[in-house]
């Protein structure tokens, strides 16, 4: 039995190395949670630009999309359920995010005193 060598088939075994991404524009987030948390605490070290980690929280129980935002190590609360999804959906396939702080308000209700920037970057493809 002779091995085909046709390129169609070639190229349809071989695994999509560089797929173009259409640019996704940065997710505007307001920070929940920030009174149960140590925001309060670090509040005078946090400034706008500041770069943030997002970690994924698959056993919280109140919510199994949670995505928990930390300076350092210290947990700043999450972001909001309503619009967690696709940013918990990126984080489980691997995906490379950049977060950052957009924006402080001082005073007021706390859901909107830290307002985030979520960016999807576009880096080199992690082969498994």
């Amino acid at each position: 039995m002779a091995l085909s060598l046709h390129p169609a088939r070639l190229l349809a075994r071989l695994p999509q190395l560089f797929v173009a991404e259409p640019d996704i524009p940065p997710l505007h987030l307001s920070l929940a949670g920030f009174q149960y948390h140590r925001a309060e605490g670090i509040w005078p070290f946090l400034r706008p630009g500041l770069e943030l980690r997002l970690r994924r929280e698959p056993w919280n129980r109140h919510d199994p999309l949670a995505v928990a935002v930390y300076y350092r190590r210290e947990k700043l609360g999450y972001l909001p359920r309503t619009d967690n999804a696709a940013v918990a959906r990126w984080l489980d396939q691997g995906r490379t995010l950049r977060a950052s702080i957009a924006g402080l308000a001082e005073g007021g209700y706390p859901r909107g005193r830290v307002q985030l920037r979520v960016q999807l970057t576009h880096g080199a493809p992690v082969l498994s």
